[in-house]
């Protein structure tokens, strides 16, 4: 496998279309069934409370902020970079930003109101946008995809999965801890997150296949 090409699974397109689909299911399938939100969780995860609980969740409330994105994603590049080289480190900066991004469409087109359900242990939190899928793990998901494609070695893959899942299932329980998802919300947030990933891996390597690959076979070797 070339350098600029990201681990994609073969039939990309049918696994993007799939996942989507199972987003939305879930999403819609929530919506009209209440039972199905599984609201209840929010208020058990924040039944387990305390001030170092509270500062971990504000932190990671700000996860889902443009400027703070934009942080992590230079950070990223940069070791990306060192690691891999700029090929790589561009594909998972466009991977996981696109990534993200996409759970605004679901989220527009779910249109699914926030939990209004009363935490015994009150944040102050006030989420801006429609309630499925949570944003916030979605960007975590697509950022552990988007780093887990760009390995080459299954051992590496394995440690980047491992400390992303940790990642995810942190952000997850902070999204429940403040009470400003349900937890089909977050259901979802996994599916759309690698559903995103998937997408945009597969059309960077459909242009990185044109412009790099191709290039590369036709430079003239010299004698």
């Amino acid at each position: 496998m070339y350098p600029a090409l990201l681990r994609t699974p073969r039939h990309w397109v049918a696994w993007t279309i799939v996942l989507f689909a199972a987003t939305f299911l879930l999403g819609f399938a929530a919506k009209l069934v209440p039972a199905l939100r599984l609201d209840g969780l929010a208020a058990s995860v924040n039944a387990v409370n305390s001030p170092l609980l509270d500062r971990t969740a504000l932190l990671l409330d700000q996860l889902d902020h443009v400027f703070v994105v934009g942080c992590i994603l230079v950070v990223v590049f940069v070791v990306v970079l060192f690691v891999k080289g700029w090929r790589s480190a561009v594909a998972v900066c466009l991977v996981t930003g696109f990534g993200w991004i996409t759970t605004l469409a679901v989220k527009a087109i779910v249109a699914e109101p926030r939990s209004t359900a009363a935490l015994a242990h009150q944040i102050a939190v006030a989420p801006s946008t429609l309630s499925f899928p949570s944003g916030h793990v979605v960007f975590a998901v697509s950022l552990t995809a988007a780093l887990a494609m760009v390995c080459r070695s299954a051992g590496s893959r394995g440690v980047v999965i491992a400390v992303g899942a940790i990642l995810v299932l942190l952000v997850a329980w902070s999204r429940l801890y403040v009470g400003v998802h349900y937890g089909a919300d977050v259901a979802g947030s996994f599916i759309n997150g690698v559903a995103g990933a998937i997408l945009f891996a597969g059309l960077w390597n459909l242009v990185a296949a044109r412009v790099f690959v191709n290039r590369r076979r036709q430079v003239p070797i010299s004698s």
